[in-house]
């Protein structure tokens, strides 16, 4: 179902909270910069979605990828970085990044002690990147009926959701293929 989107900072960082970000942001609009995995990547997105929402300036730098960015952060180049949340798991396990909030509703699995956008203080907002399977339009229903039993079936394997669990993802399959073509409608 989805990765989640987090900004991060060096283990030694001033910024020990998202609030924090936000309060020194808002007395010196556009000092804090944050890398990403790249000009309209879906952290690039989030991030521009939650300065505006938090009422803050902060200065976007493009990468050609998460780890670039993250290997500035880790070296003091840059303060912080937005990439997909399993990009930096291994570096938080070592203890040299920090996450200061994931920008999903609900805490991650992976990240269980870092707090949610909402528990920093923006409680209506969330950003999520989903993946899911589609036809052609037009497919015929018993088609699709088959096509999402078996998918379905697949989902639930453990093998399956130890996978995708471990590479910071949430497996959570529509229950019928509407759920689904609702969320993409919903999203749009």
């Amino acid at each position: 179902r989805a990765k989640t989107v987090v900004i991060a900072t060096g283990a030694a960082s001033p910024y020990a909270s998202l609030k924090q970000l936000v309060e020194t942001s808002k007395a010196k609009p556009g000092s804090a910069s944050y890398g990403s995995p790249g000009s309209g990547s879906t952290p690039h997105l989030a991030v521009e979605l939650f300065a505006h929402a938090a009422g803050v300036a902060l200065t976007h730098v493009p990468y050609k990828g998460g780890a670039p960015a993250i290997t500035d952060v880790l070296g003091g180049q840059l303060p912080l970085v937005a990439v997909n949340a399993v990009e930096v798991l291994p570096h938080v396990k070592a203890g040299k990044l920090k996450v200061l909030a994931t920008l999903s509703a609900q805490r991650v699995a992976t990240l269980p002690d870092t707090p949610t956008i909402a528990e920093s203080g923006l409680p209506e907002f969330e950003t999520l990147q989903w993946y899911g399977i589609v036809a052609p339009a037009g497919t015929p229903a018993p088609v699709i009926a088959k096509l999402h039993a078996e998918l379905l079936k697949a989902a639930r394997t453990p093998a399956f959701v130890e996978r995708l669990t471990a590479a910071g993802m949430e497996v959570v399959p529509s229950a019928r293929p509407e759920d689904f073509a609702r969320l993409i409608r919903e999203d749009l």
